[in-house]
């Protein structure tokens, strides 16, 4: 069972060092993300927007909270579809999870099926090259059955994994994640997720939680779009892009949900 692996031998090792552990045994074409240290992530797109700079959002969740899955499939999925050339997207699978130091096991709000689905969400991360462009679909997947069928979530994993099997890049596998989450470098990975969630500053107190530049929206996160497009204009000095106009034009008002600590 992936909760009873023991972590306690190496603590929470350098998460850059463990990254280029895992990158040069497993995976040779991961790169290390930019905020665990690597190269920064410049995706090498052919156009007129390359020399600007990317809004940098960190969206911190958990998988099967409910709060997380309407964001994760609507707010977040829109911004993801109009605004990949503006904003470079990092998801930490993690959220209000917490570690027993003792028993160097894991626990989740939402039970073990949560806890796994954290884990999957991790090692598809690293499998898919820390690119959102191409792990985002099985998320967004992932999302609308959670946001569906909650709070009925027994069994929810196995229908997850089936269901969305198709929308995983063709060589990454519903077998490769599972043999990830269930193994050691599982253990890596949300070791890894653990550390970039509880290094937040101001710490977190509810997912979901969107941090855009170092900055953290608070509730104010299904206006996502809206903000990663002033935020676009105010780092590049330039109007909004103009697939801003027909997305910014509709601030939400009301006060979202979250899944608090």
């Amino acid at each position: 069972m992936y909760s009873r692996v023991d972590t306690r031998r190496g603590g929470v090792i350098l998460a850059a060092a463990t990254l280029l552990l895992i990158q040069g045994i497993v995976v040779t074409a991961v790169r290390v993300p930019a905020y665990l240290g690597g190269d920064d992530v410049s995706h090498h797109h052919h156009h007129h927007h390359h020399e600007m700079v990317k809004v940098k959002v960190f969206y911190y969740e958990e998988t099967l909270c409910p709060d997380c899955a309407k964001f994760g499939a609507g707010s977040m999925n829109e911004a993801v579809e109009n605004l990949s050339d503006y904003m470079d997207l990092y998801v930490v699978a993690y959220g209000n999870e917490r570690y027993n130091e003792s028993t160097g096991t894991y626990t989740c709000q939402h039970g073990e099926e949560e806890c796994y689905m954290n884990l999957i969400e991790a090692c598809l991360d690293l499998y898919a090259g820390d690119d959102y462009r191409r792990y985002y679909p099985f998320f967004k997947c992932a999302d609308d059955i959670v946001a569906n069928v909650y709070p009925h979530i027994k069994g929810i994993s196995a229908y997850i994994m089936k269901k969305c099997a198709s929308t995983l890049p063709s060589d990454i596998t519903p077998e490769i994640l599972d043999s990830c989450a269930t193994g050691n470098l599982g253990q890596e990975l949300i070791a890894i997720s653990r550390h970039n969630t509880e290094s937040l500053n101001p710490p977190h107190t509810y997912v979901p939680w969107v941090v855009v530049d170092k900055k953290p929206v608070f509730q104010n996160y299904d206006n996502i779009s809206a903000i990663v497009c002033e935020e676009w204009a105010r780092l590049n000095d330039a109007n909004p892009p103009p697939e801003c106009s027909k997305l910014a034009s509709t601030p939400r008002q009301r006060v979202s949900g979250v899944c608090t600590l």
